[in-house]
């Protein structure tokens, strides 16, 4: 990572989603106004100035009877149907060393001034709430960046409600 990376811990308002934690470098900033998601974070242009490179959190209500890998592909379904350009280029089940599971999403599309973007997502599913890190950029500079973006994403970690209430960390 660049020098003085931080640590930011995001909390999901409504209270159902664990508490998230992720390692940043010491330039980005927070998204003020970012929308319906519980944090962004963006690197103002300094990996590229054609583009901000953004990181993304956000936690939904995984419908009733879905599993992680239902809710992916009920995902994967809604996004196929409304982005007609969209090239899926990965999308699997990853099997984390703590025995956690997420799944991993990369895809490509242009956008509406013409810039093709690259996505990349991670998710959970943790009690009945959905968890996901997205990191979007151009794939210009994934290529170029793509250790330091690997270790922005791999820095999340969410902490899980133990039995008795407490959190325990599942990185």
């Amino acid at each position: 990572m660049t020098s003085d990376p931080r640590t930011v811990t995001v909390q999901d308002p409504e209270g159902p989603a664990p508490r998230m934690s992720l390692t940043l470098p010491g330039t980005w900033g927070e998204v003020p106004d970012a929308g319906p998601v519980l944090a962004a974070y963006s690197d103002g242009r300094a990996l590229s100035p054609a583009i901000a490179t953004n990181v993304v959190l956000t936690a939904m209500t995984v419908p009733e009877g879905q599993d992680l890998e239902d809710w992916q592909g009920a995902v994967r379904a809604a996004q196929m149907s409304t982005l007609p350009d969209l090239q899926v280029l990965d999308d699997r089940r990853l099997d984390a060393a703590d025995g956690s599971t997420q799944w991993y999403t990369a895809s490509v599309m242009t956008d509406q001034s013409g810039v093709s973007v690259l996505t990349r997502r991670w998710s959970r599913v943790v009690g009945e709430r959905g968890l996901t890190l997205t990191l979007t950029t151009v794939p210009m500079v994934d290529a170029q960046h793509a250790e330091l973006l690997d270790a922005v994403a791999a820095s999340w970690t969410v902490d899980a409600p133990a039995t008795d209430g407490a959190l325990v960390d599942h990185a």
